[in-house]
């Protein structure tokens, strides 16, 4: 899969910068998925790019803002998920991630944060990486 095939099917990320982060993600996706037929292959590549690409623009830094240690600190905070929350005496409690102890699937452990991981997820489960499955 090349930069324009990408885009062409998602052109939300047209212009992506930095564009070696969107040439790198391309890169490992196109190193992945070798099991799928040709036709599946390609849409889990790009559904794990456009995945990654989701992941890093949640974190970076605005545009136009100056980096320093307290922004980046404050982008690179992940979201986290509400388990459950209490108003009386107020109370929050939120999930915690995956174990990443696991190295064969913490590589995919996120794809429930973004919508286009989910749509990978579903496609690997077509092809048994029950593994991957968080």
């Amino acid at each position: 899969m090349t930069q324009s095939e990408f885009t062409a099917f998602y052109p939300q990320f047209a212009g992506f910068t930095p564009a070696v982060v969107l040439t790198t993600y391309i890169g490992q996706a196109n190193a992945r998925f070798s099991a799928f037929s040709a036709e599946d292959a390609e849409e889990a590549r790009r559904l794990y790019t456009a995945h990654k690409l989701t992941l890093y623009a949640r974190v970076a830094l605005p545009d136009g803002v100056t980096p320093n240690k307290s922004a980046i600190a404050a982008a690179g905070q992940s979201q986290q998920k509400i388990a459950s929350k209490k108003v009386g005496e107020v109370s929050v409690t939120y999930e915690t991630g995956a174990s990443s102890s696991s190295s064969a699937s913490s590589d995919l452990a996120d794809l429930t944060e973004t919508g286009f991981g989910l749509q990978l997820l579903s496609l690997l489960r077509l092809y048994g990486y029950a593994r991957y499955v968080p």
